[in-house]
């Protein structure tokens, strides 16, 4: 038996951080979701695969976008029209896939749930349990039904397993526990960043985002085909999308005028496309006269001649400082202030707030690991600010 293992579709997400920088880019991305959701069908059908797998999460929200699920049930309809069941489960996300609420997704497509748990496709039992609630705090491993002796057990779950950087604790389960529950495969949704776990014959795939949203989750875009015969589990991830992150450093201290400023944006920008896709781009440049605002605005100008390519964001930086310059005496300042006692703890907490204050789907991007970044990226900016009125 083959599968095609993917989670975390997160249809109808509003994109709300990269639309506010870029609004052509948010657009790009809400059609590269639905366009990647379209992809992944006709893999399975091309693939011919025994069953397509969606671990949980399809939908970004609980809002009545029957819109997207009108959507979800043509694409899996095609599936199921070309021989290729669906097997699936609701994440925190998915209210919109509420059998009771909405009604059936049709045949051939197969929700389980705490009342109808388990499946049987091809010789092979298919076990799944969904979420009720936006969020669950406690393992669902101990409701899952045993495995079905003289078959293959592939479990659903969506679950955030012993814990991850950036993921709240959703359905947490042991990892050890999970690895020893009986079934042949797990296939995991929550976690965006694709990974695999193997324990002597037993696999466990998180597939990760097949299209990522932000920056974030640049290491997403990816899902997993698993191939079950009378030894371990094989696994192979296939990389998939319309759209991804990238990072592009360019040093601009050496440009002496607009002109060269705009040829190396140029040849940046073109360096980044990629055959086939499009890409955004996250901007790292070094320059002791050219600010964030003036390159973010050249940026754009010199894109609109690109194809295929975007911006994400600018970052802006002074060159580093020869040894034994003293810093001004501003940035001296504020170095020392960050020094003093309690202004990390402080910091702290304000970011936390301004954490929960952030949609869901990019508050990962302010957890506490960022914020010597965010410092350092502050010092840079008022040092940068500072050289580009002393050379004028």
């Amino acid at each position: 038996m083959r599968l095609l293992v993917s989670a975390d579709i997160h249809l109808g997400s509003p994109i709300r951080s990269v639309a506010l920088r870029n609004p052509d880019l948010g657009d790009q991305l809400k059609r590269a979701s639905r366009d990647t959701f379209a992809e992944i069908v006709d893999l399975a059908i091309l693939e011919q695969v025994d069953a397509l797998v969606l671990a949980g999460d399809i939908f970004d929200n609980g809002y009545p976008d029957l819109k997207s699920r009108a959507f979800l049930i043509t694409q899996l309809a095609r599936a199921s029209e070309a021989g290729v069941p669906t097997v699936l489960i609701r994440g925190n996300h998915d209210a919109l896939l509420d059998h009771r609420a909405h009604g059936d997704l049709g045949p051939n497509i197969h929700l389980l749930h705490k009342g109808a748990p388990t499946v049987e496709i091809g010789g092979t039992a298919f076990h799944g349990l969904s979420f009720d609630a936006a969020h669950v705090a406690k393992s669902f491993l101990p409701d899952y039904p045993r495995p079905v002796p003289g078959k293959r057990n592939v479990g659903l779950m969506h679950t955030s397993l012993d814990g991850a950087p950036g993921h709240d604790p959703y359905a947490p389960c042991a990892e050890r526990d999970l690895m020893a529950h009986g079934f042949d495969l797990w296939c995991l949704g929550h976690i965006h960043a694709p990974f695999e776990r193997v324990d002597g014959p037993v696999l466990a795939v998180m597939p990760g985002i097949p299209q990522p949203r932000h920056f974030g989750e640049r290491n997403g875009g990816s899902v997993t085909f698993v191939s079950l015969s009378e030894g371990a589990p094989e696994f192979e991830r296939r990389t998939i999308g319309y759209l991804g992150f990238s990072e592009c450093a360019l040093d601009l201290s050496t440009c002496s005028d607009q002109q060269e400023v705009l040829r190396s944006l140029r040849d940046a920008f073109i360096s980044m496309q990629v055959p086939g896709r499009d890409v955004a781009v996250r901007l790292h440049v070094t320059s002791d006269r050219h600010g964030t605002e003036l390159v973010t605005e050249l940026a754009a100008e010199v894109l609109d001649s690109i194809d295929r390519v975007f911006l994400d964001k600018v970052k802006s930086a002074p060159p580093p400082r020869k040894p034994g310059a003293e810093p001004d005496d501003l940035v001296r300042l504020m170095l020392d202030e960050l020094a003093e006692e309690g202004f990390r703890q402080a910091a702290l907490q304000q970011l936390e707030e301004l954490r929960l204050a952030l949609p869901s789907e990019i508050m990962g991007e302010l957890d506490e690991g960022v914020l010597d970044a965010l410092l350092e990226e502050a010092i840079a900016e008022v040092s940068l600010t500072l050289q580009e009125g002393a050379s004028q």
